[in-house]
This record gives structure tokens, C-alpha cells and sequence, in this order.
């Protein structure tokens, strides 16, 4: 007899199916007048008993740790439709939550806070994106810390940004650096994807990688006052899609706000038209607004290859700051009107 065949491995993905099954869970996430309804809501508790109507969610820190463990959830039912270079690719998405996690715990190592202390603060994560947390809490080296990372890429980032730290005692430069590995990382494995599948996800993966590096050297340079060459060191190393590093030489150089809005690279493309930003969330927001029409934009031409995947990706992504921001706004007792002027919205063209 011959070699018994696995026929999941070699049947090929039908992204008509997969479409269509994107297509429907997007008709249930909180976008459009679905998250606007929940701005009209009297309270942030109010709100969080409306989307978890069946979970009782006593603080706006479960609420937020809840609504990751589902979008990582809707993210995984994505994630067992791929198959070979797109699940690979997809897989490293994921990683951006333990990285998220990672901060969490080293803030905590830092602090030296206990694990009963810490674990309130974790997302959770599936088995395989796991942190050994105990023992990491346990160390008091970085060294230490370095050697427990359970991704090559992961201690590489951290030894990276291990002299900033040791010199500032800011974990501000290890965080960039874990950033930058996941970016670098996701790039290459671009690279990677069929010819088709690498030109639907590059146009937005060159967008988030733009947007994530403004907004880096921004905070860094007018939050933290970091030297230039520090910023530079950390930005993303990384073949297309990540934009050109020297097309960041200017806003790397400018002083202030204002002047730094000036060096924007393709400044249309990422704010659109209308009054310049007035401060960095308002950027991001701008930013992000673009990154979002692009997704929706994709999410409907891309019916038959990996750029539907991609594009969902992003608009679930778009979803959960959504969420947040109108729980964190609603705390603040923001009027409704203010509250939808500050959600990430699809600009009208």
C-alpha cells in the first residue's frame, strides 16, 4: 500500500470560503453605528455589561483583558483556516500578543511584583504563547530574564535594548527593540508568500510598520528627549514592506510637534486632508483612520487570496482599541458627541 495521505496538508485553502466566512464575522463586530450606540450609554459600566452581558465585569482592567482573550480567540478561528507560508505568516501575528504580555511581566520583574500580583494584569493567551512568569519574576539578573525567553528573537530584542537600559533604567529601548523584532520578523516573513498573497498584505503591512515607526520617534523624542542615535538604532531593520529608514532621516531631526508633522513621509496617504493633528493621539487616531480604510478597502477587492485574512486582522484590531477607548472615555463621563469624534472611524475617502 502506499503512503497514507494527509488530505487537510495538501488540499488547497478556499478563500471563497474563507471570505465568506470573514464576511460573517465581521457583521458582528462593534463597527459603524454599533459602536456608536454604545457612546450613548450612561456609564462604562453600563457599556461593559453590554457587550459582556452574560460576565459580571467588576473593572475596566478585566473588561480590557477580556475583550483581548476574545479577539485572540476570533483571531485563532482565522488561524486554523490557513495552511504552509500564510500560516506561518499569520502565526508571527499572534506572537504581537505575548509580546504585549512580555511587557506586562517585565514591567513587573522590574517592579518586583509577586506572580499573585502580576497575573491580574496578563491577557490570556492560548498554551502556545505561554511566558514561563514565575520564573521570570524570580530572576534578578536580565541576563536571567534573557535566558528564559522561550523565542531566539524575543532575547536577541531584550539583549538589544539591555545597555539602554542599564544606563536609563527604562525598559523604553527593550520594549522598542521587542517591537521592532516582531515587525522585522513579519517582514521577512512576507517575503516568503506567494507572489499574489505578498502584494495584498505588503500594501498594509507597509502602512502599520509606517505608522508604528512615526509614532516611535515621536514619543521617543518628545516624551523621552532620546538621542537620535538611540532612536535610530531601534527603528525596524527590515526589507519591504518596512518603509526606507531614510525616509524617516527628517522627522528623526526635527525638535518639535509641529516640525516633526512637516517630515511625515506620504503625509496625504497617512492624515488625510483637513486641519493638521493637534497632538500624538490625535495623530495616531488620523493614522490609524487610513490604515483602517485601506483594510476595508481590501477586505472587499481580496476575495480569493490572503489580503481578506489580512484586512480582517486589521479591522478586528481597529475593533478592540474602538472598544476601549469608549469604556475609558465613558469613565471620564465624555459627553457621547466627544466620545464618537475620538473613535477610529472610515474617513469618507
Amino acid at each position: 500500500m502506499g503512503e497514507v495521505v494527509d488530505i487537510a496538508r495538501v488540499t488547497p485553502v478556499d478563500f471563497a470560503f474563507v471570505s465568506a466566512k470573514l464576511h460573517g464575522m465581521r457583521s458582528k463586530l462593534y463597527e459603524g453605528p454599533r459602536i456608536e450606540a454604545l457612546t450613548s450609554l450612561r456609564n462604562a459600566f453600563e457599556m461593559m455589561a453590554s457587550v459582556f452581558p452574560n460576565l459580571e465585569v467588576r473593572s475596566r482592567t478585566r473588561f480590557e483583558q477580556r475583550l483581548a482573550e476574545d479577539h485572540v480567540r476570533d483571531l485563532r478561528r482565522v488561524q486554523v483556516l490557513l495552511q504552509d507560508r500564510n500560516r506561518e505568516f499569520f502565526d508571527w501575528q499572534l506572537e504581537r500578543y505575548r509580546i504585549e504580555n512580555l511587557k506586562v511581566v517585565l514591567r513587573g520583574w522590574k517592579s518586583r511584583l509577586s506572580p499573585a500580583d502580576l497575573t491580574g494584569l496578563l491577557v490570556d493567551l492560548p498554551e502556545g504563547y505561554a511566558l514561563p512568569v514565575e520564573e521570570i519574576l524570580g530572576t534578578e539578573k536580565l541576563t536571567d530574564v534573557i535566558r528564559l525567553m522561550p523565542v531566539k528573537g524575543f532575547s536577541r530584542a531584550i539583549r538589544r535594548g539591555a545597555a539602554q537600559f542599564h544606563d536609563t533604567n527604562r525598559l523604553f529601548y527593550i520594549e522598542a527593540s521587542l517591537d521592532a523584532c516582531y515587525f522585522t520578523e513579519l517582514c521577512r516573513r512576507t517575503a516568503r508568500l506567494a507572489s499574489t498573497d505578498r502584494e495584498e498584505v505588503s500594501g498594509l503591512l507597509h502602512l502599520e510598520v509606517l505608522v508604528y515607526e512615526i509614532l516611535f520617534i515621536m514619543r521617543a523624542r518628545l516624551n523621552y528627549d532620546a538621542d537620535v542615535e538611540d532612536v535610530r538604532e531601534f527603528l525596524v531593520k527590515a526589507p519591504p514592506p518596512a518603509p526606507s529608514r531614510g525616509r524617516l532621516a527628517g522627522l528623526l531631526q526635527a525638535g518639535t510637534f509641529e516640525e516633526m508633522l512637516t517630515a511625515v513621509p506620504e503625509d496625504k496617504a497617512l492624515m488625510g486632508t483637513g486641519p493638521a493633528p493637534t497632538d500624538l493621539g490625535d495623530l495616531q487616531r488620523r493614522m490609524w483612520e487610513r490604515l483602517y480604510l485601506a483594510a476595508n478597502r481590501v477586505f472587499y477587492r481580496s476575495m480569493f487570496h490572503l489580503g481578506c485574512v489580512e484586512a480582517f486582522y486589521y479591522i478586528k484590531r481597529v475593533e478592540l482599541a474602538n472598544l476601549i477607548r469608549v469604556a475609558e472615555l465613558l469613565k471620564q463621563e465624555t459627553p457621547p458627541a466627544d466620545v464618537r469624534r475620538q473613535l477610529i472611524r472610515l474617513p469618507e475617502n
